[in-house]
């Protein structure tokens, strides 16, 4: 290709470089996009199988109460403060109910604080 001047071949190739910059970085913001979403969706999968499997050994959780007390007719369900959670509703929440498994294989108890759930008083 022959061309007029020197000034000329470096605004051809200003111009292709700036149309192949254009085109990478729609490829970046899909790729971007595209990462942001598997990443999303492996935090939910990884949220949903939190309550289902030991983190320990992959045994089976079943779920246990535990009380705090001694009188065993009227025990009181352990709760925790979550004052510097936020409630799902907005605001927060004095305490919380603590969730307890058990895994049945290695016998591991694994406590959750249950911010989701509703509380009577909201």
């Amino acid at each position: 290709m022959v061309y007029r001047d020197d000034r000329q071949a470096l605004v051809l190739q200003l111009n292709e470089l700036e149309r192949e910059n254009r085109q990478l970085k729609a490829d970046l913001e899909r790729f971007e996009e595209r990462l942001s979403r598997l990443l999303a969706e492996r935090q939910e999968i990884r949220h949903a199988r939190a309550r289902q499997a030991c983190a320990l050994c992959r045994g089976t959780l079943l779920p246990v109460a535990i009380f705090a007390g001694h009188d065993t007719r009227a025990p009181l369900p352990l709760s925790m403060s979550t004052l510097r959670f936020t409630s799902p509703q907005g605001g927060f929440t004095h305490s919380a109910p603590v969730r307890s498994f058990v895994c049945a294989s290695c016998g591991y108890i694994h406590n959750f604080i249950d911010i989701t759930e509703k509380s009577p008083g909201a």
